[in-house]
């Protein structure tokens, strides 16, 4: 297996075990936090729970080293944007924790205010904007980098 390959089944396995669980994770929060969902009881533990076992996944993403070939920047720049990604995507769970560990202390009667609840809630959505721009960026050198694998010569007729 060439490095080439090495690195897109790292990726590809970021994006399907820990992008794609927090979609689902997000998923289950929004769902527990409609309102036809107020009187059922929220199981904020549960996606606490979830969210931190994202987080390990997410920080146990290896790249192999010492496999890329001298020069290949593109290699490189798709491992560091990776390697961004996978930092931004674990401070997003830290927000989503923090934000459900909010709503579990109001849910047992501890004060909560207002101000601190729209100040947790103001950090974590801009973590997500952060997290969703570094995974643009990430998409983009991504389907730059691996476009001309399966590229094909194709004749044109006269």
């Amino acid at each position: 297996m060439d490095y080439k390959k090495k690195i897109k089944d790292v990726i590809d396995r970021f994006y399907i075990e820990c992008v794609d669980e927090f979609k689902e994770a997000e998923i289950q929060i929004a769902n527990d936090s409609k309102f036809r969902s107020m009187f059922r009881k929220k199981d904020y533990d549960g996606n606490i729970k979830t969210l931190r076992e994202i987080k390990k996944r997410t920080h146990s993403v290896r790249f192999p080293t010492g496999d890329i070939q001298k020069g290949d920047t593109a290699a490189k720049e798709l491992i560091k944007q990776t390697e961004n990604c996978i930092r931004q995507l674990g401070k997003l769970c830290d927000a989503y924790v923090q934000l459900q560990t909010t709503l579990k202390r109001k849910s047992e009667g501890y004060k909560v205010s207002l101000a601190e609840y729209n100040e947790i809630y103001r950090r974590s959505q801009e973590q997500h904007v952060a997290a969703n721009r570094e995974l643009k960026e990430l998409d983009i050198l991504y389907t730059d980098y691996f476009d001309d694998e399966d590229y094909e010569v194709y004749e044109f007729l006269d």
